[in-house]
């Protein structure tokens, strides 16, 4: 049985109900990983499936599969969902007005074979064992396409693809200073043709990391660097999730318009930006997306919302919808943009006078993410005395609570900023927090 077009299966959806939406998806992916300095596999990948979402007597169902051989069965999935389904508080948007174009799509990752991908991680390789011959390497590069359409009974029609690519490099060492791993990633959706650069930067620090600082308890500026960073922006994005607000989970609930972060705390879901993995001009419902701020100045300005999440909060989707074929469109940022504060890291560094910066972090501990709490192992950390880096702590933490963190213990956010994924960070240099220190 030849497998049916999304078209066959709205047709089908459309004979027994008033409001039906199909997403089609697919996708490839391939990627090469290195581990414990040596080659470790090279994997490819390929899927596609269909998401059905009806609206049945005023209740949502949602049926997801692999097999598009059988339509109807499909729509029956769907419609046993609904019978006991969330009432829908929403519409299915129309075709949408002309779009401004975003860049998504980077034919040059295409050209990228397995072959160069492993060039890649052995160029790495050898670069790590050139430095120490004990350090255990590892790396992964990978690239992939998606391609989605999203098409309803109100006349939606919209397709949009994109690629993606990323890679990673990283050194272990187990030594009389117990183990030390460094890491850094970079991905987008363009191509990438090395991990020296990253490789270069992991061996770097990994050098500065073999003198040991000892660390104790006590008060002391904190420099977030960007990857750790998120262990900041991470419970605020839970915050701003338009579900957790409307669970009243949210302690930002009703706080849209107040002064949360530091005036020098700019938070933006920016979609436009060029190449980045969360650009895009409709979100996965059909709803078009548009730059807006989170925070500006540090004050609250309002919340990530598909559109069922809009409709239960009594306000206009934000166009934040997305999902896969296999799950309903839940909020979720596109690409997160803090701004860059106005202090060279040079500047920062020099106007330490003690401090400890953090680079790389273990897990989130116990915190209470609701609440705005973290509580983090520092996995990677440097002492800084008199504006220099004098070497590297050992188990210690560090925790607080990040609203009060970023309203009230704001000392500096860094000229510089790194992107991390689809989120581009500077470092912001923190006070108030007590290091927990074993020795």
């Amino acid at each position: 049985m030849d497998e049916a077009t999304p078209e066959r299966i709205l047709e089908e959806a459309a004979r027994r109900f008033a409001h039906a939406e199909v997403f089609d998806e697919s996708g490839e992916s391939l990627a090469v990983s290195f581990e414990d300095s040596r080659l470790k596999e090279i994997t490819s990948r390929q899927f596609r499936g269909v998401g059905l979402r009806v609206i049945d007597e005023g209740r949502i169902g949602f049926a997801g599969t692999t097999d598009l051989r059988d339509p109807a069965r499909l729509v029956e999935m769907a419609a046993a969902s609904a019978l006991y389904g969330d009432e829908a508080k929403f519409d299915m948007p129309g075709a949408p007005a002309e779009l401004d174009p975003v860049e998504t799509w980077d034919g040059g990752v295409l050209a990228v074979t397995a072959e160069r991908m492993v060039e890649m991680g052995r160029a790495g390789l050898d670069m790590a064992r050139d430095a120490n011959e004990h350090y255990l390497f590892y790396c992964s590069v990978s690239r992939a396409t998606h391609t989605q359409r999203v098409l309803n009974t109100s006349g939606l029609d919209h397709r949009f693809s994109a690629t993606s690519m990323s890679a990673d490099a990283g050194v272990q060492e187990v030594g009389e200073n117990g183990m030390l791993q460094v890491f850094e990633y970079r991905g987008g959706a363009d191509r990438i043709d090395g991990v020296i650069d990253l490789t270069r930067t992991v061996l770097e620090k990994a050098a500065r990391a073999a003198t040991i600082a000892p660390a104790r308890r006590e008060a002391l500026p904190v420099v977030f660097a960007p990857k750790a960073l998120g262990n900041l922006l991470s419970p605020i994005g839970v915050a701003l999730n338009g579900k957790n607000v409307h669970r009243g989970s949210s302690v930002l609930r009703d706080r849209v318009g107040e002064q949360v972060l530091d005036e020098r705390i700019t938070i933006t879901d920016d979609p436009t930006v060029p190449l980045r993995p969360g650009t895009c001009t409709l979100d996965d419902e059909g709803t078009p997306t548009a730059r807006r701020d989170l925070f500006a100045a540090g004050v609250l300005r309002g919340f990530l919302t598909d559109r069922q999440t809009a409709g239960l909060l009594g306000c206009a989707p934000s166009g934040n919808g997305f999902r896969g074929y296999s799950r309903r469109p839940s909020p979720s940022a596109t690409n997160t943009v803090m701004d860059a504060g106005d202090a060279p890291w040079e500047d920062i560094l020099a106007g330490l006078k003690r401090g400890l910066i953090v680079d790389q972090t273990l897990g989130s501990g116990q915190s209470n993410t609701l609440a705005g709490e973290f509580s983090v192992n520092v996995d990677l950390g440097f002492l800084v005395e008199d504006g220099r880096i004098v070497g590297r702590v050992k188990d210690c933490m560090v925790a607080g609570n990040v609203y009060e963190l970023l309203k009230d213990h704001v000392e500096a956010v860094s000229a510089e900023r790194e992107w991390i994924g689809g989120s581009l960070r500077p470092a912001v240099v923190l006070g108030g927090i007590t290091l927990a220190a074993g020795g």
